[in-house]
């Protein structure tokens, strides 16, 4: 593939051929499909120069590519735990000629959320709980008390955003973001949704 490559000649099965077979076999599962991303950019970013997303729980980097191509005005970062996906999501994004998206090694509670306008959720910590269906692999830990951190953790983070900040969630099981959001977009995708969360009121400082 060439650097710049059109939005319209990657879809589901091109990306998912760059994959390696193990991850293949995971990817309707694990990566957000390509039509979603495209879609969830747009409301993420509504063509605001400078605006940048986070996507907690990258992966292989899918929402973020695909994203990054329907949205070139906007900045989109990919932040994971695994090293290997990371790498594999930066030499992706390089393939696609994509410079307003990165990827990070890291963990995501450990970033300045404050330094984004909005965040994207695909059930990044799912696999936490055992649930065989949602385990890429054994390289990282797995610990259901993990799950309560990172959830807690997120709602901490968002609570304290500024107003505007956006969210955007896909298939994410009917989990409601912290008080002060409110509901503008829900659209179902097949079997799953995405909705769009906004922060419009303020919150109260813990005392």
């Amino acid at each position: 593939m060439e650097p710049g490559l059109a939005p319209e000649l990657v879809d589901d099965e091109v990306f998912d051929d760059w994959l390696p077979l193990s991850l293949q076999i995971k990817a309707s599962t694990h990566f957000t499909p390509i039509e979603v991303a495209r879609h969830v950019a747009k409301l993420l970013a509504p063509e605001q120069q400078g605006m940048t997303v986070l996507d907690v729980g990258s992966g292989a980097g899918k929402f973020c590519i695909g994203a990054g191509l329907a949205a070139p005005w906007a900045q989109f970062v990919g932040v994971e735990l695994r090293p290997r996906l990371v790498r594999l999501a930066d030499r992706l994004a390089r393939t696609c000629g994509l410079p307003n998206v990165r990827f990070v090694h890291a963990n995501a509670l450990d970033l300045d959320w404050s330094a984004y306008d909005a965040f994207y959720f695909y059930n990044p910590f799912a696999e936490q709980m055992f649930d065989a269906a949602f385990v890429i692999d054994d390289t990282i830990e797995m610990n259901p008390s993990n799950y309560v951190r990172y959830v807690t953790g997120v709602g901490e983070r968002l609570a304290r955003a500024r107003l505007g900040t956006r969210v955007a969630t896909y298939h994410g099981f009917g989990a409601t973001p912290p008080p002060g959001y409110e509901l503008i977009h829900d659209e179902a995708f097949g079997s799953d949704r995405v909705e769009l969360w906004i922060k419009t009121q303020p919150i109260a400082a813990s005392p």
